[in-house]
C-alpha cells in the first residue's frame, strides 16, 4: 500500500485518507486553545510540525511551566529556568488568560527572576496567576521579597491560587478585578496586611503567620472566607463583610493558645497566649465575621477576648461551633445565642481525645419557652460528642431548659470501643 505523502510539510498523522490536512484546517484561533491545555515545554516542540506551526504556541491563551516536559512530574527549577527565560521572551506580549508554573527547588536566589516572570503575565493581561513553588530547603539565602516591596499591579487579574509564596504576595490593593484569593501553605511571616477591596472569596491554609505580630486582612466585600490558623498570631479581620459563608479553624499551634486551652484570658502572668490576646486593643475575628450567613467556628483562645465587644450577628442564620465554646462554662455559648437575633440552627461538635461513647440528640426550641435573648427564629440543634462528660453535660443542662426534643430521635448512643 503507498503511503500518502504530506503536503507543504504537514505531518502525516494529522492527515485525512483522501490527503487533506484536517488539524492543519482549523483557524488558528482554535488552536492556540487546544495549545493551551499543553505545557510550555510541549506546547513549543509543536513548532517543528509543519510551517504553519511555527508561531501558533507563542499566542497559547495559557502558558503552563508545571516542570517536567511530560507536565505530571516537577523538575527541578535550575534545570529549567533557561528554558521559561527563552518561552517568555519569544512569545512576546501576546496576550495571557493564565500563567501557571510549579517548579522544585526554588531558593530565594531565584525570587528575582520569577518576579520577572510574573510582571511579563501581568503585562500580557493575565486573568488566571497560578503560582505553586516548592523551595529549596538547604538553601539558607535570607534575601526574602520585603513587605514594602512594591504591589502587584494589573487590571485584569481575577484569581491568584497560590501555594508557598512569600510576604510580598499579600498586597492586591492595585488589583481592582480581583475575587478569588487562594493562599496555601506559605510564608507571610513578614507581611502586615492582605488588602483587596474588590476580593469576593478568601482561603487560607496551612499558611505562617509571625509570632511577634498581626497581620490585618482588609477585604470588603468578601462573600465567603476559609481561614485555618496553624502557625503564628491569628490575622485580625479589619472589616465586617457581607459572607455568605465563613469557616475559621485556629489550631493549638497558634500563638494565641492559652495554656489552660480554654480561657482566653486566665489570668496567669507566664501564659504568652493570653498575652498575645490581651495586648490587642481591637477585635481580632468576631467583628469581621459579625455580618456572616453562616459561620463554622472552631477556635480555642480569642472567644473571650472578643466576646467583650458585644457584637450583634444580625445576620446569622447557621452556627456550627465546638467543644471550646462551652468550656469551662456555656457562658460563651449563651453569649453568642443572645447576640444572634435571627439564628435558625445551631451545631455543637462536642469531641473529645477519648472516644468511648457516640451520642447524638437532635431537638428544637419552643419559641413560648424561649427567653427574650435567644432567637425566635432557632429551629434546629444538634448536638455530638463523643464522650458523655461534664462538658456535654453542662451543655445539655443548659439546652434542656429551652428545647423541646422530637419524638423518637431525641437520642441516639452507640457504644465505641477505647482506641488503643
Amino acid at each position: 500500500m503507498r503511503a500518502v505523502k504530506a503536503p507543504n510539510g504537514a505531518s502525516a498523522a494529522t492527515l485525512a485518507s483522501d490527503g487533506s490536512d484536517l488539524i492543519g484546517a482549523l483557524p488558528d484561533e482554535l488552536l492556540h486553545h487546544v495549545l493551551s491545555f499543553l505545557p510550555a515545554q510541549q506546547s513549543v516542540r509543536t513548532c517543528v510540525l509543519a510551517r504553519r506551526w511555527l508561531d501558533l504556541w507563542k499566542s497559547a491563551t495559557r502558558l503552563r511551566i508545571a516542570g517536567a516536559a511530560d507536565g505530571k512530574h516537577r523538575a527541578s527549577f535550575s534545570k529549567v529556568r533557561e528554558l521559561v527565560d527563552h518561552i517568555v521572551l519569544l512569545r512576546g506580549g501576546s496576550p495571557l488568560e493564565t500563567f501557571e508554573f510549579c517548579f522544585d527547588g526554588l531558593s530565594d536566589a531565584d525570587v528575582p527572576r520569577v518576579n520577572l516572570w510574573i510582571q511579563h503575565a501581568l503585562a500580557c493581561r493575565a486573568q488566571v496567576l497560578r503560582l505553586n513553588i516548592v523551595w529549596d530547603l538547604s538553601s539558607r539565602n535570607t534575601s526574602r521579597i520585603r513587605p514594602d516591596d512594591a504591589p502587584l499591579v494589573s487590571q485584569h487579574l481575577t484569581r491568584a491560587p497560590w501555594c508557598a509564596v512569600k510576604d510580598k504576595f499579600a498586597n492586591f490593593s492595585c488589583c481592582p478585578s480581583l475575587r478569588v484569593l487562594q493562599i496555601e501553605d506559605c510564608n507571610l511571616t513578614h507581611a502586615n496586611r492582605i488588602s483587596c477591596q474588590s476580593l469576593e472569596h478568601l482561603r487560607i491554609y496551612g499558611t505562617s503567620f509571625s509570632y511577634s505580630r498581626r497581620i490585618r486582612i482588609h477585604a470588603p466585600n468578601l462573600v465567603t472566607l476559609q481561614l485555618r490558623v496553624h502557625y503564628g498570631r491569628t490575622p485580625v479581620l479589619e472589616t465586617a463583610s457581607p459572607l455568605l459563608w465563613a469557616v475559621v479553624t485556629v489550631h493549638d499551634g497558634g500563638a494565641d493558645l492559652c495554656r489552660h486551652l480554654y480561657s482566653g484570658d486566665c489570668y496567669d502572668g507566664s501564659c504568652q497566649g493570653c498575652r498575645n490576646i490581651r495586648n490587642d486593643n481591637s477585635c481580632i475575628l468576631l467583628q469581621g465575621l459579625s455580618q456572616a450567613k453562616n459561620l463554622v467556628f472552631f477556635q480555642l483562645g480569642l472567644k473571650r477576648r472578643d466576646l467583650q465587644w458585644c457584637l450583634t450577628f444580625s445576620m446569622l442564620k447557621t452556627l456550627v461551633l465546638n467543644e471550646n465554646w462551652c468550656v469551662p462554662n456555656v457562658d460563651a455559648l449563651a453569649s453568642v445565642l443572645e447576640h444572634s437575633p435571627v439564628l435558625e440552627e445551631l451545631f455543637l461538635q462536642l469531641f473529645s481525645k477519648g472516644l468511648r461513647y457516640k451520642v447524638q440528640m437532635k431537638g428544637r426550641f419552643n419559641p413560648k419557652e424561649l427567653p427574650s435573648t435567644i432567637s425566635a427564629h432557632l429551629k434546629r440543634v444538634e448536638v455530638k460528642c463523643e464522650v458523655v462528660d461534664e462538658t456535654v453535660l453542662n451543655v445539655l443542662k443548659f439546652l434542656s431548659k429551652h428545647m423541646e426534643l422530637e419524638p423518637n430521635v431525641c437520642v441516639k448512643m452507640q457504644q465505641k470501643e477505647m482506641p488503643d
